[in-house]
């Protein structure tokens, strides 16, 4: 006998915790996220079928299983594509928590004795370090002034995609059958491109410009042509400013104890997480 309301919906699942986002949910397109009252999306647990698609190289690698699970676990993000990439970090943080609770095996190298060492990670006390990330200081230049935003995940997924392409090209280049002026010509177009897309990034991560007239440019196109042909010093303050704002996050590096008791050395690592095994 059907019923208008599923029998086994008490059953389904329930948010295990609630995220606080670094951006505290600004720079998102409109329509791309609803944003309770309370500033903390609700994060559920991964269904069997996430796991699939997480585990499916082809989805992993042009970022539409990142999408899908975002989807998936954090109904109050309507398009995981237009997140901007300082939240991608806690959110995944986040879904791992639900799903898998708050420990994970890590695995560093101590610099001293040169063991591996297996960590228990707390990604509770790591999820507690992630802060609000200040956009609103802009860089003032040469009678400009340069407002700063982060990337959107389909911008530096698109950029990640195409830098993998690039790499690959320029390991092709070595192929014997090619002659050397082949080689350089690819190797001079391949690295042109990668220069190119250091320039979108930065692109990327301006808002706009206010001129010493008060004229306000927003307009990518002016945005892009004005990186190609600034002075170095408008670049260098751009480009550092960002670098401080990246200083910012929490996963630059981790303080780890070696366990063997003949090191028990203190060493900071870098934490980088591998997406291949991060939910699993």
């Amino acid at each position: 006998m059907s019923t208008s309301v599923n029998p086994l919906l008490k059953h389904f699942r329930q948010p295990q915790l609630y995220l606080s986002l670094p951006s505290q949910g600004k720079f998102y397109p409109a329509g791309s996220i609803d944003m309770p009252a309370t500033k903390e999306l609700p994060i559920y647990s991964m269904t069997a079928l996430d796991e699939i698609i997480w585990k499916t190289p082809d989805a992993l690698l042009n970022g539409q299983a990142t999408v899908d699970v975002i989807h998936s676990c954090i109904p109050n993000i309507k398009n995981a594509w237009m997140i901007p990439n300082i939240d991608m970090d806690a959110i995944l943080i986040g879904i791992r928590r639900a799903t898998y609770g708050n420990f994970m095996d890590f695995v560093t190298l101590c610099p001293h004795c040169k063991r591996k060492n297996e960590q228990r990670l707390n990604l509770e006390m790591l999820s507690n370090r992630f802060k609000p990330i200040n956009f609103e200081e802009t860089v003032k230049i040469e009678n400009l002034e340069i407002f700063l935003r982060p990337q959107l995940f389909n911008q530096v997924n698109k950029a990640n995609i195409e830098k993998f392409e690039q790499q690959r090209a320029l390991a092709i280049i070595n192929n014997d059958q090619l002659s050397e002026e082949e080689k350089i010509q690819k190797f001079n177009a391949t690295f042109k491109r990668l220069v190119d897309l250091t320039v979108d990034q930065i692109a990327d991560s301006v808002l706009a410009i206010r001129t010493e007239d008060s004229v306000l440019v927003e307009q990518r196109e002016y945005i892009l042509e004005f990186l190609k042909n600034c002075s170095k010093n408008i670049w260098n303050a751009i480009k550092a400013r960002l670098e401080s704002i990246t200083e910012q996050s929490p996963l630059m590096t981790i303080e780890v104890t070696c366990e063997y008791e003949d090191c028990e050395k203190s060493y900071e690592t870098p934490l980088i997480f591998e997406q291949s095994n991060f939910f699993g």
